[in-house]
């Protein structure tokens, strides 16, 4: 009988700035920059549209953010 794996991953967050927005239709307004690190090679940001966020609401975005890189970290391609 396998074990099943534990593939939980522990992230840093090193960074939650406040950032004008970039998109046409949210001049003028402002996101919030997050940026983790993973390990020491792999360190990542991502913009929400919103701000004033409380730490659970930080580690939640992280989680969704990470769910959507972590088939691509590591990846191999031959080319």
């Amino acid at each position: 009988m396998s074990q099943p794996t534990n593939n939980k991953q522990t992230v840093e967050v090193i960074s939650v700035s406040e950032v004008p927005a970039i998109e046409p239709n949210r001049l003028g307004k402002f996101d919030t920059l997050i940026t983790y690190r993973v390990d020491p090679l792999h360190i990542f940001s991502f913009r929400v549209p919103e701000t004033n966020l409380t730490p659970q609401q930080i580690a939640n975005y992280v989680k969704q953010d990470y769910q959507k890189r972590k088939g691509i970290v590591g990846l191999k391609v031959e080319v």
